[in-house]
């Protein structure tokens, strides 16, 4: 086994999300290898099939690199992988056909060779975790045309069944996480009715983290569940307002110093109303919202933090949360034109903001990222 693939071997049992898997897959498995593709299918338990979620493609060929395959209950190597539990080749299922005894068996290979060069798929490696068929790996020829050989394959069985591992621990942590925030989302539900300029306010500021922080990944790859622990933060940031009285919440002019100190002890709330997401998702969740009005110059609250100080998962939200505040109605000011929020945004690279997720901010912005969120609204004034 190649040096670098042993060492990954070591890695793959300390990833934690998909995206580092997927990301592992690519840069350290297909590239090694040199396999012309490498595609990875999911469990969707809700739909019972298998969804391709990473298409690594290493040859320029569009009818690999724009699947969309999904592999169904019914699909021939589905139907193979449940019986046999166990990977195959292409070789084999040729050598399966030529000793057949039955007609049965004939055609249930002939139709399961049919759909495995529909696919170009060389190698099919399944995972399972407690019996039950999590992940699907499908391997197209190598690029130099040799070969699999048994030691490969023994590798790509042992990758397959690591990552239907991490799969379902990260699905386990996922749904865990997820019945404490549908209990909690009543209580923003509650700030919602008290403070209607709050509304949809938090899925906003959550959607738009998640664009941003993909221009940041090489900041985030370290950290369990990035994206999971950013959308939640970013969702439940506020959620500490609700100890704030309706007045405070619609006052339309300038707050005094008194309600100002009422005003900055919400992220402190808001952090301690989540704690026991920290079970699940681990202490940089509490981080996030608690840092969220955090400037990176050191002039923000709760604790003046500055620059690296501040979780770089509160960094992205400072500046979604900014977004949104100055786009939309607020009781003290209509919302601002699109040219005069990324005007303010610019002049508060370095002071308020990041400047590194303020330039991943402007990339997606001129992508047109955020349209979707906020279309209407950005549309009327261009």
């Amino acid at each position: 086994m190649p040096k670098k693939l042993v060492r990954g071997f070591d890695k793959i049992s300390k990833l934690k999300n998909p995206k580092e898997l997927f990301y592992f897959l690519e840069h350290n498995v297909a590239t090694i290898y040199q396999v012309s593709f490498l595609h990875v299918f999911i469990l969707d338990d809700s739909k019972t099939e298998y969804v391709l979620k990473k298409n690594i493609t290493q040859v320029k060929d569009p009818a690999l690199s724009e699947r969309h395959i999904k592999l169904e209950w019914e699909d021939p190597i589905i139907k193979h992988l449940l019986e046999v539990k166990k990977g195959l080749s292409l070789k084999e299922v040729d050598k399966g056909l030529a000793i057949s005894l039955t007609n049965s068996r004939r055609i249930s290979l002939s139709l399961l060779k049919d759909r495995m060069i529909n696919l170009k798929a060389e190698v099919c490696m399944p995972g399972f975790v407690r019996g039950r068929l999590i992940t699907i790996f499908l391997l197209g020829r190598k690029i130099s045309t040799e070969e699999f050989s048994d030691a490969e394959l023994k590798n790509f069985s042992a990758l397959a069944q690591q990552s239907a591992l991490l799969i379902d621990r990260f699905n386990v942590v996922k749904r865990e996480a997820k019945l404490f925030i549908e209990s909690i989302r009543k209580i923003n539900k509650d700030l919602e009715e008290k403070d209607v300029y709050t509304k949809g306010h938090s899925e906003r500021v959550a959607e738009f983290s998640v664009i941003i922080a993909d221009k940041l990944q090489d900041e985030l790859q370290d950290i369990p569940y990035s994206e999971i622990c950013l959308y939640y933060a970013a969702e439940l940031h506020d959620i500490g307002k609700t100890i704030l009285p309706d007045s405070l919440l619609k006052k339309q002019i300038k707050l005094n110093l008194e309600e100002w100190v009422q005003i900055k002890q919400h992220p402190l709330e808001s952090a301690r109303l989540i704690k026991p997401l920290e079970k699940w998702l681990g202490k940089i969740i509490l981080e996030a919202v608690l840092d969220h009005h955090e400037n990176y110059d050191g002039t923000g609250y709760p604790h003046g933090k500055k620059e690296g100080q501040i979780s770089i998962l509160a960094r992205i939200i400072r500046v979604a949360d900014s977004f949104d505040a100055m786009i939309t109605d607020r009781p003290y000011r209509k919302a601002m034109n699109h040219h005069e929020v990324i005007a303010e945004l610019k002049k508060g690279r370095g002071k308020q903001y990041d400047p590194r997720v303020i330039d991943s901010f402007l990339e997606a912005y001129k992508q047109g990222l955020f349209k979707d969120i906020f279309f209407s609204q950005l549309e009327s004034e261009q």
